[in-house]
């Protein structure tokens, strides 16, 4: 049994690695417990009638564990710790004895990848992190009170702060201005329809600061998964490089501009939808 063990990051990095290895897990008939997901239970059909209680103790249980085992260098014949490094990558595309055979494999670290397994199930992993319909209900309303979808383009924004001040020591950190001037760029380009801004963020948004009286906003409901799963219900999808709205681009097979410098051109060909 593998049991994920540790918490690289929040929902959007969870999420892929989660995935990853529910594929893995698929292809190789091992059975997966994914116990540093207990915050996220709660949001999704599958997952939503754990107890968060029972996996918090387990995740701590492992987590104390495997640390522990590769710290003093301990074995055992039928547990087996696979911790990665931050640029590690473990390819999940090859069978590893240790993962499918031992007992117990505790596993830390988050590139775990394998990309043809993620899109060989790739409707059992998006069936698999369905949210809970009272979720979807909300998106659905959400959407039908905010948006006109035959005639509009709406493209979400995805304002990234926060955490962004620390993150690759704040290359991503871009002002409320320079988000203001691409979405002024965004909208210049050639769509057939009005174009739509929806605004997420990870920190609170006053649209009156953005100062956007020619272009049409409206603010995302500010909760981590509905705003997740309603960019993945837009048109395009703008944001600095992040999980976050890579898994909204996969999930919603919605194409996604990351913003790797804030003053680059922007054409409509560099939207891209992330597979996976």
């Amino acid at each position: 049994m593998i049991v994920l063990s540790n918490k690289p990051g929040q929902l959007g990095n969870l999420l892929f690695i989660y995935a990853n290895l529910f594929a893995y897990a698929k292809e190789n008939n091992v059975r997966l417990r994914n116990p540093s997901f207990f915050a996220y239970f709660s949001y999704f059909e599958s997952t939503c009638k754990r107890s968060k209680i029972l996996n918090v103790v387990f995740y701590y249980f492992s987590f104390f564990v495997s640390k522990t085992l590769t710290k003093l260098k301990i074995k055992f014949p039928f547990i087996y710790v696979k911790s990665l490094s931050e640029n590690e990558v473990l390819d999940l595309d090859k069978p590893d004895k240790n993962l499918n055979d031992k007992v117990l494999c505790f596993i830390q670290g988050w590139l775990y990848r394998g990309n043809i397994l993620f899109e060989k199930y790739n409707e059992e992993i998006k069936k698999y992190f369905l949210p809970k319909s009272e979720f979807v209900t909300l998106i659905d309303d959400f959407f039908l009170n905010s948006f006109d979808s035959k005639n509009e383009i709406i493209i979400a924004i995805h304002i990234r702060r926060g955490d962004y001040k620390r993150f690759e020591e704040g290359k991503y950190l871009y002002e409320i201005s320079d988000y203001v001037e691409i979405a002024e760029r965004i909208s210049q380009l050639d769509f057939d329809k009005n174009v739509h801004f929806l605004i997420c963020s990870n920190e609170t948004i006053d649209l009156s600061e953005l100062n956007l009286t020619n272009l049409k906003m409206t603010l995302a409901p500010n909760h981590e998964l509905i705003d997740l799963y309603c960019m993945a219900r837009c048109h395009y999808i703008v944001g600095p490089p992040s999980t976050y709205t890579m898994w909204a681009s996969y999930y919603g097979n919605v194409p996604l501009y990351q913003i790797q410098e804030k003053n680059n051109k922007i054409t409509l060909d560099d939207f891209k939808i992330n597979k996976f």
